[in-house]
């Protein structure tokens, strides 16, 4: 069911999701629309995503593919706006689910672990999420963010103004360039589509590329279990990577939250220390290898990470920047 708090709006996915309940009298005024499984069952996680870009169609995907089987909830931003640059956005989102928690009736909500997902410039809002609740992030996915340095996440140039005027909302100050361990045990992907064509004048692609990749290695670098993901879609929305993105939710849930684990009893602790676990694209060959089979030092670290052998598979089917076979299981 659809659950809106202070808010009466329509479903991300009308033709899937029921309609609209009324609001609760005691919950808190807030910018997000709730869904929940008709199943009633408990909430195992809880996926994020501004509507800004193609938000709600994303929302609706994974309401009708994963909500039921996983025990996933979905939280969609009521409007389509940039509200992720109001210092009140972040902090929303956790007081909009503590409030459900109570409202209706599911006290796994307070404490359920998220995933994040964002789309354009909306991308933005992950880095400020990573600073500031990282231990309760599961996964997120940066989608066809567009500007490079959106997909800064806390190592360097999220301040970077081009030469025609888009600045990240996001501020950068020296402490924030080294991500903390939390941050860097979170399952991360970026989505960037070759094809894409930004309206913006002088937007320069090749440019922003460069921006992401570097500040996605940069992240590597420091440990982050991180991967990008170069496709060729036809244009800026969602147009062919849904399975990718899919299995890689479903992958880190699978990874990272403990089995009988109750957010109804308080804080989930995720697991980490999974680097090992993962697959290394090496960074000469291309190839997907598993941690124990790649070349030990920096190269672990100088190629993406992957979480699973599964998963791998399909994305050396996806990704123009994965060449070769997925040699042997992750170990």
């Amino acid at each position: 069911m659809i659950v809106l708090l202070g808010l009466l709006a329509t479903a991300a996915n009308p033709a899937t999701a029921a309609q609209p309940e009324p609001a609760a009298a005691s919950a808190v005024t807030t910018e997000w629309e709730l869904w929940l499984p008709p199943s009633g069952k408990p909430v195992n996680a809880v996926f994020v995503a501004p509507r800004w870009g193609d938000g709600a169609n994303m929302v609706g995907i994974i309401q009708t593919k994963l909500g039921e089987e996983l025990g996933i909830a979905t939280m969609l931003t009521h409007e389509d706006k940039l509200t992720f640059k109001e210092d009140h956005f972040i902090p929303s989102i956790a007081k909009t689910l503590t409030a459900a928690a109570s409202d209706r009736n599911h006290p796994e909500l307070a404490h359920a672990p998220l995933l994040l997902w964002s789309h354009s410039n909306a991308a933005a809002y992950v880095q400020r999420s990573l600073q500031e609740f990282p231990e309760r992030i599961v996964a997120y996915c940066l989608f066809k963010s567009a500007f490079g340095h959106n997909n800064d996440l806390g190592t360097g140039t999220a301040g970077e103004i081009p030469e025609y005027g888009y600045k990240s909302p996001v501020s950068k100050d020296d402490e924030l360039k080294t991500m903390s361990k939390a941050a860097t045990e979170v399952f991360g992907q970026s989505i960037w589509d070759m094809n894409d064509r930004i309206n913006s004048p002088g937007y320069n692609q090749d440019h922003e590329r460069n921006v992401m990749l570097k500040n996605m290695a940069d992240a590597r670098k420091q440990g982050a279990l991180v991967h990008v993901t170069l496709v060729r879609g036809t244009h800026h929305m969602i147009d062919g990577q849904q399975e990718l993105m899919l299995a890689f939710f479903k992958t880190a849930m699978a990874m990272r939250i403990p089995p009988g684990a109750d957010p109804a009893k308080g804080p989930v602790k995720l697991i980490g220390g999974l680097e090992e676990r993962g697959l290394i694209q090496n960074a000469a060959t291309k190839a997907v290898q598993s941690y124990a089979d790649h070349p030990a030092g920096a190269n672990r670290r100088g190629g993406w990470w992957l979480p699973a052998r599964e998963y791998a598979v399909l994305w050396n089917g996806y990704a123009l920047n994965a060449k070769g076979t997925v040699v042997g299981p992750a170990k």
